[in-house]
């Protein structure tokens, strides 16, 4: 990206510097951390396909909705057979990252095209840097660190955009079919934009759209597998396991918070409409009528209508390309709304602080008004003392970034003091404070407001290889547990468990019977993501859960594992277990964290294990956040003795 003025060799070599400098700090702030967050549900699909019938007996793939829309995990399978599960993690990662900054480079250059240089590498920086989620309850974000195919499906759907800006609508077309084959969720959601933007542009789109409305409508009514689901509601029994599990999937579980970011992105984007021109506008429309279409349905056939279909295809996600080119208008008003006096400035500031505390009270919603305000009286509204109003705004913007910044400062370190000696330090947690992003974000909006000469070609090289430097050394963000267990199975706890097939309960961790001891989980909090795709799973693992709740083991976090406070597993006691490894279809093996050296009973017969690693979890509560570390594990019989 061309970055300042110079011959034609110049300009192409500080371009690249400039590159390597947004992606050093998107790789910061995408730290690798491992096999998590959904990379887990993909990466056991992966897992359950080399082996059927160990893992692959697991419930989530017995009772499996989801997984065979996809090419995704059939491929990542092949990397694991190939690489073993660390190194293809790690690959694919690497991989969706690097084709997702690629993707975003392409989108920016085409978007502001007719914007300077640097106001291009500012819309880069600012969609890197700023907070990527969208939706409720911060579960979801744009170009995440994961083995999951949303990442490389996001790709496809901003290199569709950048085609659609070029209007190459067959090669737009062509992206988002892949983008679907990926994942058919992420990709329908990036073809609604640039579907609805073709419509702006040309109503004669709408035709293909209704008849492709009344098509899928016909197949339901004639009860075409999948299509057949856009009549069929979900029966309330499912239903309220579905809402314990993932009130993601329904509006009126949304905490405020969700409103205020969902406000804040609109109005910031609403700006963006404003100031964009051309095939960008119509893209931008249509990302933020995208949006308020998904909300809109899941609203009244959603959380109405209970409609299945509509439930599994989670419009509101919809909310992502929305959510990402808001964070690029940001970049744009800070360039644009000072040279447009005291309102432009009371625009940004309350853009500035709707972006800093949108997870504060009803911030959010107050910015949607003021900037909507605005945009409806732009040219028509007059101040009797506007250098006074514009000297309020800017001190409010100025107020609004100390505090953000020294609260935010003082709380890192203390969670940085606080980390335990089995995680001694994270770089996700350093990014995830707001601090970096925020600070980066400020230097380059000062940059553009003062217009401050950019920097030579000696400080852009140096500046860029010590972010590069940075980002190499990080990035790998796994503790020396996570390193440890996606080396894959231990021979040790193979070998303690032999003696008993069948499935493990693992009461402190999600992906170890998978991994380490190559047997199906009989329960786990992460086996309910898919619950809205399978009647049958979530029937089978509230029944299991339940059980477990009834021996005081776990707490509320495996029934509603999105809303109630992270807990630690209680200790193991005959008079616990006794009832519950009766069942037929108890665990084999009960494996529990020893978090002290106090002794178990000895009638539970359990045996010691040490895995390569101290374990480190970081438990969430409304006190606040502490750490559950266990080097050694008790593994304890239980059926099939």
């Amino acid at each position: 990206m061309d970055v300042r003025p110079g011959t034609g060799a110049a300009r192409t070599g500080q371009a690249w510097w400039a590159v390597l400098a947004a992606f050093s700090l998107f790789a910061l702030s995408r730290a690798y951390q491992g096999v998590r967050h959904d990379g887990r549900l993909y990466i056991a699909d992966a897992l359950a396909k080399l082996d059927p019938g160990g893992i692959g007996r697991d419930l989530m793939f017995i009772h499996d909705g989801q997984f065979g829309f996809s090419i995704y995990t059939p491929l990542l399978s092949r990397m694991i057979a190939h690489l073993g599960l660390s190194q293809a993690s790690l690959l694919m990662v690497g991989l969706t990252l690097v084709l997702w900054f690629a993707a975003l480079l392409l989108l920016v250059e085409r978007l502001a095209a007719d914007r300077s240089a640097m106001v291009r590498w500012a819309v880069l920086v600012f969609i890197i840097v700023l907070p990527p989620y969208y939706g409720p309850l911060n579960v979801i974000s744009f170009g995440e660190p994961f083995a999951v195919p949303r990442g490389l499906a996001e790709a496809a759907g901003m290199a569709g955009m950048a085609a659609f800006l070029a209007n190459r609508r067959i090669l737009a077309f062509a992206l988002y079919a892949v983008a679907m084959a990926l994942h058919p969720i992420m990709g329908l959601c990036g073809l609604a934009v640039v579907y609805l933007a073709l419509c702006l542009e040309d109503r004669r789109w709408l035709v293909p759209g209704l008849a492709g409305g009344v098509i899928l409508v016909g197949l339901a009514l004639a009860r075409v597998p999948v299509a057949d689901r856009l009549l069929v509601p979900m029966d309330p029994e499912w239903r309220a396991l579905v809402e314990a599990r993932s009130p993601i999937l329904f509006t009126a579980h949304w905490p405020l918070q969700t409103w205020n970011r969902l406000a804040v992105q609109m109005a910031t984007l609403a700006v963006g409409v404003s100031l964009l021109t051309g095939k960008a506008r119509s893209l931008a429309i249509g990302a933020l009528l995208a949006a308020a279409l998904g909300v809109l349905v899941l609203v009244l056939l959603g959380d109405g209508a209970s409609l299945l279909l509509i439930l599994q295809v989670q419009t509101w996600r919809m909310l992502e390309p929305m959510a990402l080119l808001a964070a690029g208008s940001l970049a744009l008003a800070v360039v644009a709304l000072p040279g447009r006096g005291a309102t432009g400035l009371i625009t940004l500031a309350a853009l500035v602080c709707g972006w800093l505390f949108m997870d504060q009270g009803v911030v959010g919603l107050g910015v949607a008004v003021v900037v909507a305000a605005a945009l409806l009286l732009d040219g028509r509204m007059t101040w009797s003392r506007p250098v006074l109003v514009s000297r309020f705004a800017t001190g409010v913007m100025l107020a609004a970034l100390a505090i953000f910044l020294t609260t935010r400062s003082l709380a890192l370190a203390s969670a940085l003091i606080a980390l335990p000696a089995a995680w001694p330090f994270s770089l996700g947690l350093v990014w995830n404070s707001g601090v970096p992003g925020t600070a980066v974000a400020l230097l380059v909006g000062l940059w553009l407001v003062r217009d401050w000469p950019l920097p030579r070609p000696a400080v852009l090289i140096t500046a860029s290889l010590t972010l590069a430097a940075l980002a190499a050394g990080l990035w790998d963000d796994r503790s020396a547990y996570v390193k440890f267990r996606d080396r894959g199975g231990d021979p040790a706890l193979r070998a303690l468990m032999a003696s008993r097939p069948g499935e493990v309960l693992w009461l402190a961790g999600d992906m170890e019977p998978w991994v380490l001891a190559g047997r199906p989980s009989w329960a786990s909090k992460m086996q309910g993501a898919g619950v809205v795709f399978s009647r049958p799973l979530a029937v089978a693992l509230n029944g299991r859960v339940n059980r477990l709740w009834e021996t005081g083991l776990i707490g509320r976090d495996w029934l509603e594992p999105l809303t109630a406070a992270d807990s630690r597993p209680a200790r193991p006691t005959r008079a616990r277990l006794e009832r519950f490894c009766a069942a037929a279809d108890a665990p084999a093996w009960i494996v529990w964290p020893r978090t002290d050296d106090l002794p178990l009973d000895p009638a539970l017969a359990a045996r010691d294990w040490r895995p390569g690693a101290p374990y480190a979890l970081e438990l969430v509560g409304p006190a606040g956040t502490g750490w559950l570390t266990a080097g050694r594990y008790a593994v304890i019989p239980c059926a099939g003795g």
